[in-house]
């Protein structure tokens, strides 16, 4: 008869054998227990390939500092990611301000950890660029293509805002959209379309190439990591741990860390400020006007 396994070798079996969600038929199959699997979800902003490869290495970071099985979870819109975060299906969402809004207005999502930009901020712009060499001001967008985003605070919301300062409104542009923010550039820098807005950041990747900016929105509320507050604080305060501690614009090792990250996580991060969420909720109110008057 096989005598039973030590408990040492069963720690080193559990160390080696890939994380995976069990049940009970697991328990009565007699299965190792694995940890539970942790998910982070990431809006959609640009192509699955691109998101793959910008939010791995913060999987993986995830990983090693909370020793925790952490998983990448990516929906193909910002309505079926919205439908995810409420029907319990992500642990943690990082989320625009217009689509964090709504997920608040929806099922009571809620910051709890907010990216730093380059300078040092808890808040970004949207860009309204242009390719096109007639084009010398947001109103003589007038009758020529301008790309979007569907529901994106950068790519749709704040740049509609900007065309109807302008004296644009519907009717007065021809809307093309786009699936991701990279394929609008891809779109934008090929003369598809004469204007579109984007993030921040993805502009400052690519103001050297032949792209004009037209005009630069208010401040925003940044990018922030979201939870619904049914989650555990255990798991929000091992994750906030993990994130606070880099400090890449001062400490060069960290710099070292947080280098294949997304331009979005790559400059820190803070604990919301009190008045964050307030912000937040008028960009979604914003967004939810705008988007009904332009259908």
């Amino acid at each position: 008869m096989r005598k039973p396994l030590s408990f040492a070798v069963l720690a080193l079996l559990s160390l080696t054998l890939v994380p995976a969600r069990c049940g009970a038929a697991d328990a009565v199959a007699g299965t190792i227990a694995q940890p539970t699997a942790r998910t982070l979800a990431v809006v959609p902003f640009y192509g699955p390939e691109r998101m793959w490869q910008l939010y791995t290495p913060l999987i993986d970071y995830l990983r090693r500092e909370t020793g925790e099985a952490w998983e990448l979870k990516l929906y193909p819109n910002h309505e079926a990611l919205l439908a995810g975060i409420c029907r319990g299906e992500v642990d943690v969402t990082l989320l625009g301000p217009a689509p964090l809004g709504m997920a608040n207005r929806s099922c009571g999502a809620l910051p709890f950890l907010v990216p730093l930009g380059k300078d040092g901020k808890p808040a970004y712009h949207s860009m309204l660029l242009t390719t096109d060499p007639a084009v010398a001001a947001v109103a003589q967008l007038r009758g020529k293509k301008v790309g979007f985003m569907e529901g994106s605070t950068a790519a749709h919301v704040l740049p509609l805002q900007m065309l109807r300062d302008a004296g644009l409104e519907r009717g007065t542009f021809e809307a093309v959209f786009f699936e991701s923010q990279d394929r609008i550039m891809t779109a934008l820098l090929g003369r598809q379309i004469a204007a579109a807005g984007v993030k921040e950041a993805l502009y400052r990747r690519f103001e050297k190439e032949p792209v004009r900016l037209l005009q630069t929105s208010e401040p925003l509320p940044n990018f922030s990591f979201c939870a619904l507050p049914s989650q555990p604080p255990a798991r929000r305060e091992r994750f906030v741990a993990a994130l606070l501690k880099l400090k890449p614009r001062e400490r060069a090792a960290d710099a070292r860390v947080v280098e294949g990250w997304d331009d979005e996580i790559r400059n820190g991060f803070v604990l919301p400020a009190p008045d964050f969420l307030p912000a937040v909720l008028t960009v979604a109110d914003t967004a939810r006007s705008l988007m009904h008057e332009s259908r």
